[in-house]
């Protein structure tokens, strides 16, 4: 131990003798250990860290497949939910949620806070434990039952100042009073399907869910999580479902004969398609670090042969192999230490960015933060580095003839061919790994011109978005457009403005919801799988969306019209190939023509 300390205290005294060769050392190794640490951060908090539930591994999600529409894992509609959780055996609690916005008024500044609508079952499956208060129990999940909700500690906090007393106060969401059961914390709270954030309020599916809407099989909003039985694995899990989406076919065929039911982990569906683009990051930045560390071992060799004459008089008077490796050895150490601590400071900042920056399916189930993984990665990497690094320039030296050395200069010495050849060797392959990320970075670059230029059929530029949640209490159709004609008609006088509309989807986020029509001049029994938004008047002019035949929606389409839908060419073809489609009728699920 003596004799380690007085080789860490030597080692300092080296490098301080050379302020130049430690700093420009350090701050290389710490911008390509920094690079990877960033990036191992996401990787560890997308793909390794454990998701935040009681056994994470037992929770899947049961989805809807419609490969015929190129729809994997479609949403599911409320009724298949209820069959699959009367029929099924694999799961020991099974529970469903659909994002939703909520009108907060009467305490303090009104506001639209993120949430979703669940069921009861969706709690427990995921085991969660309430901070403050209790869950939703089965008959606040029914519908005409008392109105409930929970809140997240976050909400909690500054919402409320955290009052210990907050179960049974009462909040005011969507012009309605609920009474509010408990606050989930930080870190448990039900994952989401298409927002980026997580949400701050729940309710129960069965205090805004009508009979009817339980009832529906041809509107698909629902995500489903479930918790497999003990003893049960995927596969037998997912075969049962396999099978129940196929009698469902036969007993619903007019909504169901087309689309099945499948069982997948509830990681995996939020990260599938977006490890290959994880580990190329990865690939990028240890690149990067690889080109730090051939600069590293340059400037070591170039270091190591300008002390060749101390080392040859060290060996002259007795130090041995060991006793020279573990010398080079604590000096490489200290650099990699302080380049690895540079380098946690520098990726630090960075963690945040990369959590906004990350796709929004990722950024519900993930916690970019500093933690065992990524600091035993740094450690890993360093350490790593230390050792390879720190005993290059031996193998260098070992080669030196002892007499040679001591009658001649530290120039001379270092002008051997071994010496050239090595460091030219890490040149080379500098150049080679810097040409490879040039090229990535071309490619990525072109790429991303191409993507700017695409047209996606509508306006993407000088086009503001509001968000405006209306609850399914709402959806009065007299309310609901006399709402949004007096918000467009104060939108439209707005200086600047040129038009204005509505939606419930914006292009490009979601592609709308998933839904089964029936077509006019079509058996009734052959079903159509579309998406589809809802829009009010002036919405194609504000996205400078062409109609190629027909009329747009306009005031006439009132809640005391005739139902009136446009539909895409593509949809148009399927249906009538070589016809007019205007005029034609369809319908959702067993609906209204």
């Amino acid at each position: 131990m003596t004799t380690l300390v007085q080789d860490l205290r030597y080692a300092f005294r080296q490098l301080g003798k050379t302020p130049g060769f430690t700093a420009v050392a350090v701050l290389t190794l710490a911008l390509g250990i920094g690079a990877n640490t960033a990036i191992f951060s996401l990787i560890n908090a997308v793909l390794l860290r454990p998701l935040p539930y009681e056994k994470p591994d037992r929770l899947v999600l049961i989805w809807e497949s419609a490969p015929f529409f190129g729809l994997r894992d479609s949403p599911v509609a409320p009724a298949n939910y209820v069959d699959w959780r009367a029929r099924s055996r694999s799961f020991e609690e099974m529970g469903a949620e659909e994002d939703t916005g909520y009108r907060l008024t009467g305490q303090g500044t009104p506001e639209i806070v993120l949430g979703a609508r669940v069921t009861a079952g969706l709690l427990r499956a995921l085991r969660v434990r309430p901070l403050v208060g209790r869950i939703f129990r089965d008959d606040e999940d029914q519908p005409g039952a008392a109105k409930v909700a929970l809140i997240s500690e976050r909400f909690w906090r500054l919402r409320f100042g955290s009052d210990p007393q907050i179960a049974g106060k009462t909040v005011r969401l969507n012009d309605a009073s609920y009474t509010i059961a408990g606050v989930l914390p930080a870190g448990s709270e039900p994952p989401v399907h298409y927002r980026s954030k997580l949400g701050d309020i729940w309710t129960p599916f069965g205090s805004s869910y009508t009979p009817q809407e339980w009832a529906a099989r041809g509107r698909h909003d629902w995500m489903v999580i479930a918790r497999l039985r003990d003893g049960v694995s995927l596969g037998q899990a997912d075969a049962e479902m396999r099978s129940i989406g196929v009698n469902l076919a036969r007993e619903y065929p007019e909504t169901n004969e087309k689309v099945g039911a499948f069982v997948a982990p509830l990681r995996d569906h939020f990260v599938a398609g977006h490890r290959l683009m994880l580990f190329v990051l990865l690939g990028t930045v240890v690149l990067i670090l690889l080109i730090a560390c051939a600069n590293l071992a340059n400037l070591l060799l170039s270091r190591a042969v300008s002390r060749s004459k101390e080392v040859a008089v060290r060996v002259a008077l007795g130090a041995g192999v060991w006793r020279l490796s573990r010398q080079f050895l604590c000096e490489s150490l200290l650099v990699c230490l302080a380049g690895s601590a540079l380098g946690l400071l520098l990726a630090m900042p960075t963690f945040r960015l990369l959590a906004q920056l990350a796709p929004g399916s990722l950024s519900g189930l993930k916690d970019v933060s500093l933690d065992w993984r990524v600091l035993g990665f740094t450690l890993a990497v360093a350490a790593i580095t230390a050792t390879i690094f720190g005993l290059l320039p031996l193998f260098q030296i070992r080669r030196l003839e002892l007499n040679h050395s001591l009658k001649q200069s530290a120039r001379s010495v270092g002008a051997t061919a071994g010496s050239r050849k090595l460091r030219s060797l890490l040149i080379y392959s500098e150049v080679a790994l810097a040409f490879v990320l040039l090229i990535g970075a071309g490619l990525l670059l072109r790429t991303f011109k191409l993507l700017r230029g695409v047209d996606v059929g509508c306006r993407t530029r000088n086009v503001l978005t509001l968000k405006m949640p209306v609850t399914m209490a709402e959806r009065n159709l007299a309310k609901s457009n006399a709402f949004q004609r007096e918000v467009l008609r104060r939108v439209e006088v707005i200086p600047g403005v040129i038009s204005a509309g509505f939606t419930n989807h914006i292009p490009l986020t979601v592609k709308g919801d998933v839904s089964s029509i029936g077509a006019e001049g079509h058996d009734e029994r052959k079903r159509f799988q579309c998406n589809h938004r809802i829009i009010g008047p002036g919405y194609l002019r504000t996205m400078g969306i062409a109609l190629l035949r027909g009329r747009d929606i306009d005031e006439r389409d009132n809640e005391t019209a005739p139902r009136v839908t446009l539909i895409n060419e593509t949809l148009a073809r399927t249906l009538w190939p070589g016809q007019d489609p205007t005029g034609r009728r369809v319908r959702f699920g067993s609906g209204t023509w």
